[in-house]
Protein backbone atom coordinates (compact mmCIF):
# COMPACT_ATOMS: atom_id res chain seq x y z
CA UNK A 1 0.00 0.00 0.00
CA UNK A 2 1.44 3.59 -0.69
CA UNK A 3 1.97 5.64 1.92
CA UNK A 4 -0.52 8.05 2.90
CA UNK A 5 -0.95 11.22 5.80
CA UNK A 6 0.34 10.40 9.08
CA UNK A 7 -1.18 13.16 10.95
CA UNK A 8 -3.68 16.17 10.57
CA UNK A 9 -3.88 19.13 12.66
CA UNK A 10 -7.16 21.40 11.87
CA UNK A 11 -7.71 24.71 13.16
CA UNK A 12 -11.00 25.04 15.33
CA UNK A 13 -13.08 28.24 13.77
CA UNK A 14 -13.75 28.54 10.65
CA UNK A 15 -12.32 24.81 9.38
CA UNK A 16 -13.90 21.98 11.71
CA UNK A 17 -16.61 24.85 13.19
CA UNK A 18 -18.64 26.94 10.07
CA UNK A 19 -17.23 29.96 9.45
CA UNK A 20 -18.88 33.20 11.02
CA UNK A 21 -19.74 32.64 14.28
CA UNK A 22 -16.67 34.76 15.56
CA UNK A 23 -17.05 38.57 14.18
CA UNK A 24 -13.84 38.89 13.73
CA UNK A 25 -14.34 42.29 11.80
CA UNK A 26 -16.70 43.41 15.31
CA UNK A 27 -13.64 42.55 16.92
CA UNK A 28 -11.22 44.30 15.41
CA UNK A 29 -13.46 47.19 14.95
CA UNK A 30 -13.89 47.58 18.75
CA UNK A 31 -10.31 47.48 20.17
CA UNK A 32 -9.46 50.31 17.14
CA UNK A 33 -7.54 47.45 14.92
CA UNK A 34 -7.40 49.05 10.99
CA UNK A 35 -5.46 45.16 9.36
CA UNK A 36 -6.40 41.78 9.22
CA UNK A 37 -3.71 39.21 11.19
CA UNK A 38 -2.91 37.96 14.90
CA UNK A 39 -5.33 39.75 16.91
CA UNK A 40 -3.90 38.70 20.73
CA UNK A 41 -0.47 40.25 18.10
CA UNK A 42 -1.85 43.20 17.30
CA UNK A 43 -2.90 43.71 20.78
CA UNK A 44 0.44 43.07 22.43
CA UNK A 45 2.15 45.17 20.01
CA UNK A 46 -0.52 48.22 20.24
CA UNK A 47 -1.57 48.11 23.77
CA UNK A 48 -0.78 51.66 25.53
CA UNK A 49 0.07 49.93 28.86
CA UNK A 50 -1.08 46.90 31.14
CA UNK A 51 -4.43 48.42 31.67
CA UNK A 52 -5.01 49.19 27.88
CA UNK A 53 -3.94 45.95 27.15
CA UNK A 54 -6.50 43.63 29.79
CA UNK A 55 -9.48 46.06 28.02
CA UNK A 56 -8.91 45.39 24.83
CA UNK A 57 -8.49 41.25 25.64
CA UNK A 58 -11.48 41.71 27.84
CA UNK A 59 -13.34 42.90 24.83
CA UNK A 60 -12.10 39.55 22.71
CA UNK A 61 -13.12 37.53 25.32
CA UNK A 62 -16.72 39.03 25.31
CA UNK A 63 -16.78 38.20 21.60
CA UNK A 64 -15.68 34.24 21.85
CA UNK A 65 -17.98 33.48 24.24
CA UNK A 66 -21.21 35.22 22.68
CA UNK A 67 -19.49 33.21 19.30
CA UNK A 68 -20.11 30.24 21.19
CA UNK A 69 -23.95 30.25 21.14
CA UNK A 70 -23.56 30.25 17.33
CA UNK A 71 -20.80 27.37 17.09
CA UNK A 72 -21.95 24.99 14.30
CA UNK A 73 -20.56 21.85 12.60
CA UNK A 74 -18.25 22.79 9.45
CA UNK A 75 -20.02 21.27 6.10
CA UNK A 76 -18.70 18.12 5.28
CA UNK A 77 -18.19 17.52 9.07
CA UNK A 78 -20.22 13.64 8.82
CA UNK A 79 -17.20 12.95 6.15
CA UNK A 80 -14.69 13.63 7.72
CA UNK A 81 -15.44 11.63 10.84
CA UNK A 82 -15.99 8.50 8.46
CA UNK A 83 -12.57 8.96 7.09
CA UNK A 84 -10.76 9.78 10.43
CA UNK A 85 -12.65 6.61 11.79
CA UNK A 86 -11.81 4.64 8.49
CA UNK A 87 -8.31 5.46 9.04
CA UNK A 88 -7.90 4.61 12.97
CA UNK A 89 -5.16 4.81 14.63
CA UNK A 90 -3.05 4.51 11.73
CA UNK A 91 -3.72 8.32 11.49
CA UNK A 92 -3.33 10.88 14.14
CA UNK A 93 -5.35 13.74 14.79
CA UNK A 94 -5.26 16.99 16.14
CA UNK A 95 -6.83 20.53 16.86
CA UNK A 96 -4.80 23.21 17.20
CA UNK A 97 -6.45 26.87 17.94
CA UNK A 98 -5.92 30.51 19.16
CA UNK A 99 -9.24 30.36 21.10
CA UNK A 100 -9.37 29.41 24.57
CA UNK A 101 -10.31 26.35 26.36
CA UNK A 102 -13.97 27.43 26.49
CA UNK A 103 -14.44 27.02 22.70
CA UNK A 104 -12.92 23.38 22.82
CA UNK A 105 -15.26 22.43 25.21
CA UNK A 106 -18.40 24.26 23.74
CA UNK A 107 -17.17 22.04 20.58
CA UNK A 108 -17.24 18.85 22.59
CA UNK A 109 -20.61 19.87 23.66
CA UNK A 110 -22.08 20.32 19.88
CA UNK A 111 -20.64 17.12 18.72
CA UNK A 112 -22.18 15.17 21.48
CA UNK A 113 -25.75 16.53 21.24
CA UNK A 114 -25.04 15.96 17.24
CA UNK A 115 -24.20 12.34 18.07
CA UNK A 116 -20.76 12.32 17.69
CA UNK A 117 -18.03 10.76 19.65
CA UNK A 118 -16.43 12.99 22.08
CA UNK A 119 -13.84 15.49 20.68
CA UNK A 120 -10.89 13.80 22.83
CA UNK A 121 -11.64 10.39 21.09
CA UNK A 122 -11.98 12.38 16.90
CA UNK A 123 -8.93 14.46 18.01
CA UNK A 124 -6.47 12.97 20.08
CA UNK A 125 -4.44 16.09 20.61
CA UNK A 126 -5.93 19.40 21.84
CA UNK A 127 -4.29 23.10 21.62
CA UNK A 128 -5.92 25.92 22.95
CA UNK A 129 -4.10 29.71 23.24
CA UNK A 130 -2.84 29.18 26.80
CA UNK A 131 -1.37 25.56 26.31
CA UNK A 132 1.90 24.91 28.81
CA UNK A 133 4.24 22.77 26.93
CA UNK A 134 6.02 21.02 29.31
CA UNK A 135 8.99 20.21 27.29
CA UNK A 136 9.48 23.92 26.73
CA UNK A 137 8.43 24.45 30.34
CA UNK A 138 6.65 27.95 29.41
CA UNK A 139 3.42 28.73 27.33
CA UNK A 140 3.70 27.82 23.55
CA UNK A 141 3.51 30.77 20.87
CA UNK A 142 0.48 31.24 18.62
CA UNK A 143 0.07 30.63 15.25
CA UNK A 144 2.07 31.86 12.90
CA UNK A 145 4.51 30.56 15.34
CA UNK A 146 5.75 26.98 14.42
CA UNK A 147 5.99 25.84 17.69
CA UNK A 148 2.27 24.32 18.10
CA UNK A 149 2.64 22.08 15.10
CA UNK A 150 6.12 20.64 16.67
CA UNK A 151 4.38 20.59 20.26
CA UNK A 152 1.17 18.13 18.83
CA UNK A 153 4.21 15.96 16.78
CA UNK A 154 5.55 15.24 20.23
CA UNK A 155 2.57 14.34 21.68
CA UNK A 156 1.69 12.23 18.76
CA UNK A 157 5.24 10.49 19.63
CA UNK A 158 6.34 11.21 16.09
CA UNK A 159 9.44 13.77 17.27
CA UNK A 160 11.46 10.84 16.01
CA UNK A 161 9.92 10.49 12.50
CA UNK A 162 9.20 13.72 11.69
CA UNK A 163 12.20 15.75 13.91
CA UNK A 164 11.47 19.63 14.57
CA UNK A 165 12.51 21.64 11.86
CA UNK A 166 12.33 25.80 11.84
CA UNK A 167 11.69 26.00 8.32
CA UNK A 168 11.10 29.55 5.90
CA UNK A 169 7.63 29.61 4.66
CA UNK A 170 8.59 29.79 1.12
CA UNK A 171 10.66 26.34 1.29
CA UNK A 172 8.50 23.18 -0.09
CA UNK A 173 7.02 21.00 2.90
CA UNK A 174 9.76 18.80 4.76
CA UNK A 175 7.33 16.52 6.16
CA UNK A 176 4.85 15.91 3.92
CA UNK A 177 3.15 12.87 5.90
CA UNK A 178 1.89 15.29 7.89
CA UNK A 179 -1.03 18.05 7.00
CA UNK A 180 -2.47 20.95 8.92
CA UNK A 181 -5.60 22.51 8.05
CA UNK A 182 -7.16 25.73 8.28
CA UNK A 183 -9.17 29.21 7.42
CA UNK A 184 -5.82 31.66 7.81
CA UNK A 185 -3.02 32.85 6.41
CA UNK A 186 -1.56 32.08 9.84
CA UNK A 187 -2.39 28.86 9.65
CA UNK A 188 -0.16 28.23 6.63
CA UNK A 189 2.76 30.24 7.53
CA UNK A 190 2.68 28.12 10.76
CA UNK A 191 2.61 24.73 8.81
CA UNK A 192 5.38 25.92 6.22
CA UNK A 193 7.07 27.05 9.09
CA UNK A 194 7.05 23.60 11.01
CA UNK A 195 8.39 22.04 7.75
CA UNK A 196 4.69 20.37 7.43
CA UNK A 197 1.92 20.71 4.21
CA UNK A 198 -0.29 23.22 4.80
CA UNK A 199 -4.38 23.32 3.53
CA UNK A 200 -6.70 26.03 3.47
CA UNK A 201 -10.14 25.71 3.76
CA UNK A 202 -12.68 28.02 2.93
CA UNK A 203 -16.38 26.61 3.16
CA UNK A 204 -17.35 28.21 0.08
CA UNK A 205 -16.13 31.85 0.98
CA UNK A 206 -13.82 33.75 -0.91
CA UNK A 207 -12.46 36.60 0.98
CA UNK A 208 -10.10 39.19 -0.12
CA UNK A 209 -7.18 37.30 -1.65
CA UNK A 210 -4.00 37.63 0.97
CA UNK A 211 -0.16 37.54 -1.10
CA UNK A 212 1.28 35.45 1.30
CA UNK A 213 -1.20 32.39 0.68
CA UNK A 214 -0.17 31.87 -3.16
CA UNK A 215 3.84 30.86 -1.81
CA UNK A 216 2.27 28.87 1.46
CA UNK A 217 -0.50 26.84 0.84
CA UNK A 218 -0.18 23.57 -0.64
CA UNK A 219 -3.69 22.01 -1.09
CA UNK A 220 -7.11 24.29 -0.98
CA UNK A 221 -10.50 22.72 -0.06
CA UNK A 222 -14.23 23.85 -0.26
CA UNK A 223 -15.44 21.87 2.20
CA UNK A 224 -14.37 19.22 4.73
CA UNK A 225 -15.64 16.43 2.65
CA UNK A 226 -12.39 17.20 0.52
CA UNK A 227 -9.79 17.45 3.57
CA UNK A 228 -11.40 13.90 3.99
CA UNK A 229 -10.63 12.58 0.23
CA UNK A 230 -7.50 14.10 0.75
CA UNK A 231 -6.57 12.18 3.56
CA UNK A 232 -7.60 9.07 2.02
CA UNK A 233 -5.51 9.02 -0.90
CA UNK A 234 -1.52 8.42 -1.46
CA UNK A 235 0.58 11.46 -0.38
CA UNK A 236 1.69 12.94 -4.08
CA UNK A 237 5.49 12.24 -4.11
CA UNK A 238 4.86 8.64 -3.43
Amino acid sequence: MSPRYAGVIFDLDGTLTAPGAIRFDRIRARIGMPTSGSILAWIAAHARDDTDRTRMEAMVWEEERIALERMELGAGFAALVAALEARGPSLDTAICTRNNDEALEAFDRLLRGRGYRPSAELFRVQIARSHHSPHLDRALENKPSPEPVHEIIRRWDLGEVFPPVVAHEHDPPRHEAVLFVGDDVDDCLSARRAGVQSGLIQHGERPAEDPRLSRTVDHRFDDLSQVAAELSRPLRSC
